[in-house]
């Protein structure tokens, strides 16, 4: 549980383990077009941090899953959820492996912040901005930076900072829960299917 601040996202929380999970996919059934758009953006991550596969059935599908096909989402709330429960299992604290769940969340909550946009919408941008920093460092290949922006165009997200300059962006990024000592650490691919944290990368 997490509460964000003017200054930044999810600034305050507790850890606090629920007794059930209860998912109803009827629930999507109440949501708009382009809030569903914005949690596959969540799907996505999924794919690029821990399952290739996960990205590739996400690549061949992407129109019948923005129809609602049933049998598909279904799918993909029951494998988003396996990782996750794996992921948080083995580091409930968030004190290493747990972070790789914020890819695309270092810069995405500082567009979200400065923008107003939906969660989804900015972290789709922030995904594609760590994979641009991930080529750049020679951590990730161009053909799969091409592969993820494709997909999170064809979801009809954006793929870019929505008007904003790098300084706002950098200067909201400073009160990030994921800055240590003034320096940004990010969640970086190094493949489709796996990341790495980065505490490295040049301002």
């Amino acid at each position: 549980v997490a509460v964000d601040l003017p200054r930044g996202k999810n600034l305050i929380g507790a850890f606090y383990q629920p007794k059930l999970v209860l998912i109803s996919l009827d629930t999507l059934e109440t949501l708009s077009d382009r809030e569903l758009r914005a949690g596959m953006a969540e799907v996505i991550k999924y794919g690029v941090i821990d399952d290739v596969d996960l990205f590739t059935y996400l690549e061949k599908n992407m129109e019948a899953i923005l129809n609602r096909d049933t049998e598909m989402l279904s799918h993909l709330v029951a494998r988003c959820c396996e990782i996750k429960a794996e992921v948080v299992s083995a580091d409930e604290r968030e004190e290493g492996r747990r972070a790789i769940l914020n890819f695309g969340h270092t810069i995405g909550h500082a567009i979200e912040s400065r923008t107003g946009v939906l969660h989804g919408e900015a972290i789709a941008s922030g995904m594609v901005y760590a994979a641009k920093i991930a080529q750049e460092m020679d951590l990730f290949d161009e053909d799969s930076v091409e592969r993820l922006i494709e997909l999170v165009e064809r979801t009809n997200l954006p793929a870019g900072c929505m008007g904003l300059d790098s300084e706002k962006i950098m200067e909201t990024m400073k009160y990030d829960k994921k800055t240590v000592g003034g320096q940004y650490r990010f969640v970086l691919p190094t493949c489709l299917g796996g990341v790495t944290m980065r505490g490295d990368v040049p301002t």
